[in-house]
C-alpha cells in the first residue's frame, strides 16, 4: 500500500523506516506566530510599565506576571519548534523498534522485538495534543509498549500499521 504523501515509508531488506513530519497549516502557523507576538508585546509592556499603580503592586505581581508570560512562551515556543523543526521516525529492525522524536527536545524510545508484536490504531486520531494522547498507533508485545504517529490521519495510520505488520510478518517468516 503506497503511503499518503505527508509521511514516508521505506522498507529495505533488513529495516523499515517510517518518517512523520509535522502537519503544517497556514492557520496553525499564523496562530502560533500571532500568539507569540501578543505574548512578546504584553511582556514588554508589562515589564517596562513604571506607573505608580504597577510599582505599588510589588514583587508578587511582577513574579506572577512573569510566570504567566513564561508559560505562554514555553507552550507557544514548543508548538513553533515542532512545526518548524519537528520530525518523528519509527525504525524497525530485526531486534528492535526505535521511535525518535525531534522538535522542542529530542526524545528516543525503543521496544525489543522478541515475541509477537501487535500494531493497533487507537481510537483518537488527529487533531490531538501533547497534553493528552498525541500518538495514534500503539505497538505492543511482551516486552512493553511503544507509541507512534503524532498527528496521523486515519488513512496514514492504516498505511503505517499495514507496513509494520508486513515487515513483522516478513521477519517472522525469515526466522523460521
Amino acid at each position: 500500500m503506497p503511503p499518503p504523501s505527508r509521511i514516508s515509508i521505506v522498507e529495505t531488506e533488513d529495516e523499515l523506516l517510517i518518517t512523520n513530519p509535522p502537519r503544517i497549516s497556514d492557520f496553525r502557523m499564523g496562530f502560533v506566530l500571532v500568539g507569540a507576538a501578543i505574548v512578546a508585546y504584553t511582556g514588554y509592556m508589562g515589564l517596562t510599565d513604571t506607573s505608580p499603580a504597577n510599582v505599588a503592586s510589588g514583587t508578587l505581581g511582577l513574579l506572577s506576571f512573569t510566570a504567566i508570560i513564561a508559560l505562554f512562551t514555553y507552550f507557544l515556543g514548543k508548538d513553533f519548534m515542532w512545526l518548524v523543526f519537528g520530525k518523528e521516525t519509527l525504525r524497525l529492525i530485526d531486534v528492535a523498534a526505535v521511535r525518535d522524536v525531534r522538535g522542542f527536545v529530542r526524545n528516543r524510545s525503543s521496544l525489543p522485538l522478541k515475541g509477537h508484536l501487535e500494531a493497533e490504531i487507537l481510537d483518537h486520531t488527529y487533531p490531538t495534543d501533547e497534553a493528552g494522547l498525541s500518538e495514534v498507533i500503539r505497538l505492543t508485545n511482551t516486552n512493553g509498549v511503544l507509541v507512534f504517529g503524532r498527528e496521523l490521519s486515519r488513512p496514514e495510520a492504516e498505511a503505517v500499521t499495514s507496513a509494520v505488520e508486513h515487515f513483522i510478518g516478513r521477519e517472522n517468516s525469515s526466522r523460521r
